[in-house]
Order: structure tokens, then C-alpha cells, then sequence
């Protein structure tokens, strides 16, 4: 499994550099636990390319064995040092901090070792400010003090800020707030005046509207603008946000589009494939069930090869343990390749 998965990394990794020039890659990563809170034993960090969306790297961390925990005798003495030196062959612990820290060093361990398994510096770091991570890689500084690591906001994060004033009306700003972002990804300028526009827009009243960052052009989803292009006089608002309310989230709007906050969200990258791996490493180990460092190892090269290739991986895994393919299988998989390579020359009602 773990071959397979390596294999898989280096196709994403070369992938990932075609698009990417001098060696320097934009990569989101996140961390994962096995179980929720902060005393989990066992932790995933990955590391996806923010061009291709497929894995580069992972690491499985685990803080606990079963075979040192079986051991009663003292920790000390001629004894214990000849049962460790044979234990540790086989041991399955390799992490000794808490597991709140699990993400920071797994991801530390990552960018360590890039440039020595595919000879690539991972420049951007897409994170959120859940850890210390991106700390700790600035102070790391795994590529000398000629490279240092940029970090880039992850879109979704910074919309989730919006969200901590719990209400319908929130969660509806919240997601214009991430639009405004994400359809603006490329000037720091136009991301401000879109999301001032979210603001003047949700407030405005006949007495008093405020529609002055709302997009003028014909196509415009401002109606007041819109009825304006139209000549319509009798344009009416509907029930907008109330002032006490308006004063509010004003001051919330003011910090979510600070320019340094929106330089860092150029671009419009996120976390999102990251998360989406997370939860087919938990669908291969389930977190209701408990499991070693090996069988979360297991799960998270398989889950890396599935994500990155689609589930004919599948197919390969299973010529790495020498079994016999089934020939509709072997079949279907040869029909897939015709069909790639002449493309659709058949759909109903297509033509």
C-alpha cells in the first residue's frame, strides 16, 4: 500500500511542477485526528499541490504502542535496554509530544524532507490559524533564509470569521462575504469594494440606500442599480438589516477586508481538498473503531492513492499482491482506456 502511494505522489508531484516554475509550489496542508479533542493517539497530516488538488505527501502520527504498553517490568536497567533494543524493530510509536502539537510537527517533518523526495520547495503554505504551524515553519526555515515560506489565507477559513455572530443573516453575509473573495481572487482592490458592496447593499432602505460598491453594468444582481439602468422609478427595498445590527457587524466587515488579510487570500485557495481527504482517510479507519499506527498508515497511503487516481488504483494494489485479475476486469479497465483515448463517440441525443 505504502508503494503504491509513494508512486502515486511522485505522478502528483511532477504534475504539480508543470505548472509551477523553479522548483516552488503552492500547497495547502492540514492536520487530522483520529479521534476529536486533544488527547487523540493517533494523527494525519497532509500536504496537497494548489494547482493539481492531489496529495504530495502525508504523515501518520502515533503516540502510543501496544507492545510498550505491555510491558511491566521498570523502565530502566540491563533488562529493559536489551527488551527495548529488540522492541524497537517493531515498535509503533513515533511521536512523543501531545497530540494539539501532532500537526505542527508532522507538517515540519513534510517540508523537511521535500526537496530530498521530489526536489521541490514547498514556497506558499495555504493554512488557518487553528495551529502553530505556519510559526513553526517560519522559524524552521526548511529551505534556508534564501526561501522563506509565504503564507496564503485559506478563502473558506476567512469566511468562517464572518460567521461568529450566530444568525440566519449571518451565515447568509457570510457566504456573499466568500463570493466577494473568491470572484475577486485576483485585486486586493476589487475584493474590498465587493465586500463593502455585500455591506451597503444588505442595509440599504429607501430613506437611505447605500449602494455605492454595487456593480453597475446590465447584468448587475444589485435590483436598485438594475431598476436605476431601467429607468424605474418605484423601485422598493425589501426589509434590510436593522441598525442596531448594521453597527455591529460593520466594525466585523471593517477587519475582514483590512488589505493585509486580503493579500494573503490572492488567489482564492483553500483547504478544501485537504479536508476532503481527511474524510476518506476516517472512511478506510473509522474513528468509532480503535487502530494501530500500522492500519492508520494503511488507510492514509490508500486513501492517498484513491484520491489522487480514482478507484482503478485499486487495480494496481491488487497486482502489487499478486493476485489474479478477474478478466471483467481486466476488461472494463481496457474499455476505459479505449474510451479516453477516442473520447465520446456515442451518447444519447448528444450529436
Amino acid at each position: 500500500m505504502k508503494e503504491v502511494a509513494e508512486e502515486s505522489m511522485k505522478r502528483a508531484a511532477v504534475e504539480e511542477n508543470s505548472s509551477s516554475p523553479d522548483n516552488l509550489l503552492t500547497v495547502s496542508g492540514d492536520g487530522t485526528w483520529k479521534t476529536r479533542g486533544h488527547s487523540s493517539l493517533i494523527g494525519v497530516c497532509t500536504v496537497i499541490g494548489a494547482e493539481t488538488g492531489k496529495v504530495l505527501d502525508r504523515e501518520v502520527l502515533s503516540s502510543f504502542c501496544k507492545g510498550c504498553d505491555s510491558y511491566k517490568g521498570v523502565k530502566f536497567g540491563i533488562k529493559y535496554n536489551k527488551w527495548q533494543r529488540v522492541h524497537k524493530i517493531s515498535c509503533r510509536k513515533n511521536y512523543s509530544s501531545s497530540a494539539g502539537k501532532m500537526e505542527v510537527d508532522g507538517m515540519l517533518r513534510i517540508f523537511n524532507r521535500s526537496e530530498k523526495l521530489h526536489n521541490l520547495k514547498y514556497s506558499n503554505y495555504i493554512g488557518d490559524g487553528d495551529t502553530k504551524t505556519f510559526n513553526a515553519l517560519s522559524e524552521n526555515k526548511p529551505y534556508g533564509d534564501d526561501h522563506l515560506i509565504q503564507k496564503i489565507e485559506c478563502v473558506g477559513h476567512v469566511q468562517k470569521r464572518m460567521g461568529r455572530l450566530t444568525d440566519s443573516l449571518i451565515d447568509k453575509l457570510a457566504h456573499y462575504y466568500g463570493n466577494a473573495i473568491r470572484c475577486n481572487s485576483t485585486s486586493v482592490k476589487e475584493m474590498r469594494k465587493a465586500i463593502w458592496a455585500v455591506w451597503g447593499h444588505s442595509c440599504s432602505t429607501d430613506d437611505e440606500p447605500m449602494h455605492w460598491f454595487c456593480p453597475t453594468n446590465p447584468n448587475t444582481w444589485c435590483k436598485y442599480n438594475a431598476a436605476i439602468n431601467n429607468n424605474l422609478q418605484n423601485y422598493k427595498h425589501k426589509p434590510s438589516v436593522a441598525k442596531a445590527v448594521r453597527d455591529v457587524i460593520k466594525p466585523v466587515f471593517a477587519d475582514l477586508s483590512h488589505p493585509a488579510l486580503l493579500k494573503k487570500c490572492l488567489g482564492g485557495k483553500t483547504q478544501n481538498p485537504n479536508e476532503g481527504l481527511n474524510s476518506l482517510i476516517w472512511k478506510f479507519c473509522p474513528k468509532t473503531i480503535g487502530s494501530s499506527l500500522q492500519i492508520a498508515e494503511i488507510a492514509a497511503n490508500l486513501a492517498t492513492s484513491v484520491f489522487n487516481d480514482g478507484n482503478q488504483i485499486l487495480i494496481t494494489i491488487l497486482e502489487k499482491f499478486g493476485l489474479k485479475i478477474n478478466r471483467k476486469i481486466t476488461k472494463s479497465k481496457e474499455i476505459e482506456l479505449f474510451q479516453e483515448q477516442e473520447g465520446i463517440s456515442y451518447d444519447p441525443g448528444a450529436f
